[in-house]
């Protein structure tokens, strides 16, 4: 089971568009933007969080964990799906009223985490970030081959092979495309 301990936020919490989007890294790849309010912290809030997170790690329940602060929900997801020893794929699924769907994948609010569980300790997980009081969602599943989410009423889709190979060669391919641009003749 993935699970996001923390909230998937949305404009519903009383925060628009624009601040929840704000010095994102979708704002800035997307539209060369850098502009809005960086996302709030709320410290007690944080330190909440990470310590239901930690009390899960420590009773041995969590498979894996990541934050969802650069690239936010949706990033973080596809670099859960990037283990070392093979790749997995996952599906998620989530509602987020009127927002769209790429301010609830890609906004960079703070306090979030992304775990997976097994399902055979999925009850006990959940039981100990009730007690903790902190917000959380079941998000989905680990699956297969692809990256599959749901948000609201629109579904995207990659193969994971595919994001790992755009994100693992990312780098070098940069560099390859900024030596050849280096070796045309200027006219």
């Amino acid at each position: 089971m993935i699970i996001l301990v923390g909230t998937v936020a949305a404009a519903s919490d009383r925060r628009s568009e624009n601040e929840l989007l704000g010095g994102s890294r979708y704002l800035k790849v997307c539209y060369g933007k850098k502009m809005g309010p960086p996302p709030h912290l709320d410290l007690a809030h944080e330190i909440k969080v990470q310590s239901a997170v930690r009390n899960l790690i420590q009773e041995g329940l969590v498979k894996s964990a990541h934050d969802c602060s650069e690239g936010g929900l949706a990033v973080a997801v596809a670099e859960c799906c990037f283990n070392p020893k093979r790749l997995f794929g996952a599906e998620i699924s989530l509602e987020a009223g009127d927002t769209p769907a790429t301010t609830v994948l890609f906004n960079e609010s703070q306090s979030r985490t992304v775990i997976s569980v097994a399902s055979s300790d999925s009850d006990k997980a959940l039981q100990i970030l009730r007690a903790a009081a902190v917000p959380f969602e079941e998000l989905g599943k680990v699956d297969n081959e692809e990256l599959s989410i749901r948000a609201n009423d629109e579904t995207f889709r990659w193969p994971i092979a595919d994001l790992y190979d755009d994100w693992w060669n990312s780098i070098r391919r940069v560099v390859e495309s900024d030596s050849s641009a280096e070796r045309i003749p200027s006219l």
